[in-house]
């Protein structure tokens, strides 16, 4: 059997195996009714797959897609859950921001990595998706560890009642727990709710990227998928779109596709399209997610276009986008900034050593 026959085979028999219950889910079940892998067992499972794939075939080669900066292979997502499944297991709990986040806990994790597949960190597109996938694993992580929590209305039972991930760890999961009903959580809480629920439309393609089922549609179909037709794919589930909004989007998509071009002037191609109607934001391309922008081309009919159903709140969308990711470089920079001034610490010390082996021991007078 060909090796990616053999990896796609395992692949499908771990896919078949009964959903669960939440990967940080309820563990007061009794043993009897744990026969149901959870998806942090199923998880732990694929990448014991993966070891044994490789074990047998060598490691798997991932290169970075020029110009996107993320990866399109068959092992895209295996790629992606073995970045999760590593970061899980070495990032501290007590990390509570990603800037708290040591870089010798990133550098472990690569390692990890690099025993499963090939990789040149030498890359800066891999280096920044690596980085960037641990970042939304570790979001990720908090995140469903605090939904748990909010499953008990008393604070005193969640803490008898740790999730799965943390069963045997009941330090780390008190540690959360005292988080959780602190004031300064509580508040940023109730921001990123209110900055959530502004959201018109989420995506119905699962833990795929974007790029990534953009890459399988066009396999599929023989032919190169623009991103007004990814995002109808990405949009729709049993054949409906997944909100009002969405369909809204697509209808305007479709409408901006059907206009007469003016004399003179250029048709607007499709990603300027998605942009007029999605919105941009910077590292972000709405309806391909994060990564480099396709680069905006300037013309009459796209500045005297308007097809944003609700221009304030687009544009309040972006800000808070932007505020995000100001936030997110800050940390980056933040955490950065530590461990340069942990190794000019280090320096300083090995200079102080040297100068006194160099100076002997004192003498008596």
């Amino acid at each position: 059997m060909e090796t990616d026959d053999m990896f796609h085979q395992f692949e499908e028999d771990l896919d078949n195996i009964a959903e669960g219950s939440s990967s940080v889910g309820d563990n007061t079940e009794s043993s009897s009714q744990q026969t149901t892998p959870t998806p942090r067992r199923r998880a732990q499972s694929r990448l014991l797959e993966l070891e044994r794939h490789v074990a047998i075939n060598g490691r798997i080669s991932m290169t970075i897609a020029p110009g996107v900066e993320k990866p399109i292979s068959p092992h895209a997502v295996r790629f992606s859950q073995a970045i999760g499944v590593c970061v899980r297991k070495t990032f501290p709990i007590r990390c509570l921001k990603w800037a708290d986040v040591g870089r010798e806990y990133i550098e472990v994790v690569k390692g990890d990595l690099q025993r499963l597949f090939v990789l040149d960190f030498n890359d800066q597109a891999m280096n920044r998706f690596v980085e960037h996938q641990m970042l939304t694993t570790f979001k990720e992580f908090r995140a469903d560890c605090h939904r748990h929590f909010k499953k008990y209305s008393d604070s005193e039972e969640a803490r008898a009642n740790p999730p799965n991930a943390l069963v045997g760890r009941d330090e780390d999961w008190h540690f959360l727990c005292d988080h959780y009903i602190s004031r300064a959580f509580q508040k940023q809480s109730r921001t990123n709710k209110a900055a959530r629920q502004k959201q018109p439309y989420n995506r119905s393609s699962g833990s795929k990227s974007f790029l990534q089922q953009q890459y399988e549609l066009a396999k599929r179909r023989g032919q190169p998928v623009d991103r007004v037709e990814l995002f109808r794919e990405t949009h729709v589930q049993a054949g409906t779109f997944v909100s009002q909004a969405a369909e809204d989007a697509h209808n305007q998509m479709l409408e901006l596709q059907s206009q007469p071009t003016p004399e003179g002037s250029q048709p607007l191609s499709e990603d300027e399209i998605c942009d007029q109607v999605l919105g941009r934001r910077p590292s972000y391309s709405k309806g391909l997610g994060w990564g480099p922008k396709p680069k905006a081309r300037r013309t009459a009919s796209a500045s005297s276009s308007s097809t944003s159903c609700s221009q304030s709140t687009q544009k309040e969308i972006e800000l808070q986008a932007k505020l995000h990711e100001a936030l997110e470089r800050i940390e980056v920079q933040d955490r950065n900034h530590q461990a340069l001034a942990s190794q000019v610490e280090a320096m300083k010390k090995m200079i102080e050593d040297l100068t006194r082996a160099q100076q002997g021991p004192p003498h008596d007078p």
